[in-house]
């Protein structure tokens, strides 16, 4: 018999996580798992582009911004490494690419105030890649569109399922969780016919 898939849905921000792994129960999607991670290593900044490197001199901030990418690909590693998931499901990159430089980085405030965010995208898809886990992709705000679509459901009940889920987990119960079980789903769905169900009352 197959194993039903496993897709940790992602709200990645600057140093951490939030990760819901959602499966099917019956066709339904049911949250196996949810957690914060760390994705720097105590002591590090987690803002290295925007904050630290300003003033250094272009070896000193290449050193520390190397330093921060190498801890967070190593911390991502370690998350990811401990679900069961197949897939991953994150917000589309903030940036085409990593910059090629500190110097290109501050040279552009678009560039800069999103470089940060940038290196810890790239450090998931990167941890995943070695991992053998595939990665999925949605535009910011589009993640409940399509995960309703993958449930054959209308916006506004799927939000009504999301909402109804703290019922049944508990809190925390954010809107990260929200957004990043959405993200799950709408992958999920690519695995399996997926359909409505209310969640249950503990």
């Amino acid at each position: 018999m197959a194993l039903t898939p496993v897709v940790a849905g992602v709200a990645d921000h600057s140093g951490w996580a939030i990760l819901v792994s959602v499966s099917a129960n019956d066709g339904s999607p049911e949250v196996v798992d949810r957690r914060r991670v760390e994705l720097i290593e105590p002591g590090l900044p987690k803002q290295p582009y925007e904050h630290e490197t300003a003033g250094m001199n272009a070896a000193e901030a290449e050193r520390l911004v190397e330093e921060v990418r190498e801890s967070a690909v190593h911390c991502a590693e370690r998350a990811l490494s401990q679900l069961r998931s197949s897939s991953i499901a994150l917000r589309v990159a903030p940036l085409p690419r990593l910059p090629g430089s500190v110097a290109e980085a501050h040279a552009s405030w678009h560039i800069r105030m999103r470089a940060d965010a940038m290196l810890y995208h790239d450090a998931l898809c990167t941890a995943a890649a070695s991992l053998g886990i595939k990665v999925a992709t949605f535009p910011r705000g589009e993640e409940r569109r399509h995960a309703a679509g993958a449930m054959a459901t209308t916006a506004e009940r799927l939000d009504l399922f999301l909402n109804g889920l703290r019922a049944s987990l508990g809190p925390p119960w954010q809107q990260d969780h929200q957004a990043a079980a959405a993200r799950a789903i709408a992958t999920l769905g690519q695995y399996t016919t997926l359909h409505l169900r209310k969640p249950r009352k503990p």
